[in-house]
Formats: structure tokens, sequence, C-alpha cells
């Protein structure tokens, strides 16, 4: 008859296998807590602005996933959503047709992060590095373009921003008045769908978790590596786009210190859904859990009068405890 401690310990590697088990049960703790301790916390209006943020936030934290799994950073993602936010906002007010200028916002945004990828790879400088950098040159471009000012779209809303991002009416009639939920969601459980099967289900994603598990071994084996980073950074960019364009049809304004901070947020988000730090282990599902646990956390904590300040230093906090509670989980005995 095995031991308890024994048991313990299979209990313990088998948990640490599935990650996103961990994140769930993670959420449904906070959840609960504040659902008790937090004023109007269970109600459709707090419900749908977690919903809505923690959509938009939980699409670039999709890629962010998928790159960190690769083994690499993206620290520039907060930088490079305001400036596929200002270039769609600027080529709208210009006359060009919504959907031409979002195209060109996305594939803006698609570019930059392609940069990220080949700066990277032709350069061999950790990301880490390389993307703090493009932080930096990326906000700098943000600026520029709108002039440090905001920028809005003031003219008749089209139905492209609907589609993107519009309220669900039929739901929220049917709500307290107010409530918000948003197309956003959607969009989120269905990148969330794709980038989970694609990185359990395909060659790229045996790529991805190979690359990020261990370069040169995977090299030897046929993994075309510097090709399976690139496309990670060029999806990142992608889904920056894709998320700054869906802000911008709920917001329909720009500023210049639009998604700052929120490349440390993808990131907790990811280490806190169980994503290593070294890459090569981790899930999409267990990222968007952790993001949605941030975004509840936020919530929650606002809902209790508490401050920002508080909530990043809770943030960090919480993920300090994941890369502890993962590094243990993982552990083979």
């Amino acid at each position: 008859m095995p031991s308890l401690a024994h048991t313990w310990t299979r209990f313990r590697v088998s948990l640490g296998k599935s990650p996103e088990a961990v994140a769930l049960i993670t959420f449904l703790v906070v959840f609960l807590f504040f659902g008790i301790r937090a004023p109007r916390f269970l109600t459709s209006l707090s419900l749908a602005d977690i919903a809505t943020f923690g959509s938009i936030m939980g699409i670039i934290v999709v890629g962010v996933a998928m790159l960190m799994i690769a083994g690499e950073f993206d620290l520039s993602v907060g930088s490079n959503f305001a400036v596929a936010s200002y270039i769609w906002a600027i080529l709208m007010n210009a006359g060009l047709p919504p959907l031409v200028a979002m195209v060109i916002a996305v594939l803006c945004s698609t570019l930059l992060g392609l940069i990220n990828g080949l700066t990277v790879v032709w350069s061999g400088l950790p990301s880490f590095i390389v993307t703090l950098g493009t932080l930096l040159a990326y906000r700098g471009i943000a600026r520029a373009i709108g002039g440090s000012d905001f920028a809005k779209y003031t003219s008749s809303r089209p139905f492209l921003f609907d589609l993107l991002n519009g309220p669900i009416t039929v739901l929220n009639n049917l709500l307290e008045k107010g409530t918000n939920f948003r197309v956003s969601i959607f969009w989120f459980i269905l990148i969330v769908a794709i980038g989970a099967w694609v990185l359990n289900r395909t060659r790229f994603g045996n790529w991805i978790l190979a690359t990020g598990g261990n370069a040169a071994a995977a090299l030897e084996q046929g993994v075309p590596v510097r090709r399976v980073k690139l496309a990670a950074f060029t999806l990142v960019g992608l889904l920056v786009g894709l998320a700054s364009v869906m802000q911008f049809a709920m917001r329909t304004s720009v500023d210049p210190a639009r998604g700052e901070g929120w490349e440390l947020i993808a990131v907790a988000a990811c280490v806190i859904g169980g994503v290593s730090l070294n890459g090569g282990q981790g899930t999409i599902v267990g990222a968007a859990l952790g993001m949605l646990l941030l975004t509840t956390l936020q919530q929650g904590l606002v809902l209790m009068g508490v401050s920002v300040q508080v909530f990043q230093a809770v943030a960090g906090l919480i993920l300090i405890l994941a890369v502890i509670l993962n590094t243990y989980l993982g552990r083979e005995s």
C-alpha cells in the first residue's frame, strides 16, 4: 500500500503536468473570495467589465504564451498596441474605408512583431533585451504618430465596429441596466480555441514546444527553429493588432499611454497560467485563465475600494507565488 507521502508526490507531479488545472483552481478561489467580500462583484455590470477587458488583453496573451513556450519574450506588446491604434484612427480620419484602414493597422503591428523576431534571430541577442529596446522605440513611434495627443474617430459608427467589438444587445437587455457585454468575448474564445488546437494538435505546435524545450536538440531533429521563432514573434504582432482595433472599436479614441504596462500583465498572466519562463511548457487555456484571474483580481479590488497600486503589488505577489508553485509541482520527487 503506497504511503501518504508517495501518494501526495504522484498527485503533485500529475497536477504539475496540468498547469491549466492549477490556474482554474486559483481563479475559482479568487472569484469566490471577491464574490463574498466585494460589494456588487456578482452583478452583471461587474462580470461584463471582467469579461470585456479580459477578452481584449486575453487575445494578446494567446500570442505571448505561444512565444514564451517557444522560449522567447516580447516586452513591446503594449507599445505596438498603441502604434496600431493610432494608425487605424488616423487612417479612418483621413477618409480611408474602415476595413482598409484596419487591415493596414494590423499589418503594421504584424510587421513590428516580425521586426522583433528578425532582430532576435539575426543578432543572437536575448529577446528580453531586444524587445525592451523596441518597447521604447515603438512607444516613441506612437507618440510621434499621434503628436503626443488623443486621436478620436468622430464620424458615424461603421458596422465594422460592431462586428469587432459591438455590444451584445440581446444579452445586455436581459440583464441589469448598463450591462455591457461585448463581441470581443466571442473573438477571445475563438482565438483561444484556435491557439490551443494549434499548440496541441499540429506540427507547428510540436515545433513550438520542442524549440522552447531544447532548441539545439530540436534543430538536430529537423525543426526549423529560426522560422518557428520568427512565426511566433509575428503571431504576437498580429494578435496585438487585432486586440488594438477591437478596443478602438469600443472606445473610438487612443492616447499616447495606451497599452503601457500591458507587456508585464501579459507575461504575468502566462506565468500564473502555468507557462514556464524557461520555455517548452505551458498551455493556451492556462494562460487565458491567468489573464481572467488578473482581471478578476483588479475588478474585485476596485469594488473593495483598493487603489490600483495595491493591485500591482498583489499581482506581483501572485506572480512570484505562481513561479514557486509551478516549480514545486513540476519536480519529479
